[in-house]
């Protein structure tokens, strides 16, 4: 297995769009983060076990959800900034 890094950053407006593709017992699903001229799509290949994605995929599920605390924390706190 060839282990590649890559470092990026994805800001995201109206305009992102997060979609998932679910193909059921088929394949791996794929997550896709789209914005205007970039997009990040977040799977798993097929040499890669599934229970190392699976433990990926649940820090991702946490992370995402204190990113969601901390933004609504940030948004409560700041006079110019309007939560929805």
């Amino acid at each position: 297995m060839i282990a590649l890094t890559a470092s990026m950053a994805f800001y995201a407006d109206g305009s992102t769009t997060i979609r998932l593709a679910d193909y059921g017992a088929e394949r791996t699903p794929i997550l896709m983060v789209d914005g205007v001229g970039h997009s990040l799509h977040i799977s798993a290949f097929n040499s890669v076990p599934i229970a190392d994605h699976l433990a990926f995929a649940r820090e991702l599920a946490t992370a995402a959800t204190e990113y969601v605390a901390a933004l609504e924390r940030y948004a409560a706190n700041s006079p110019t900034v309007t939560a929805e």
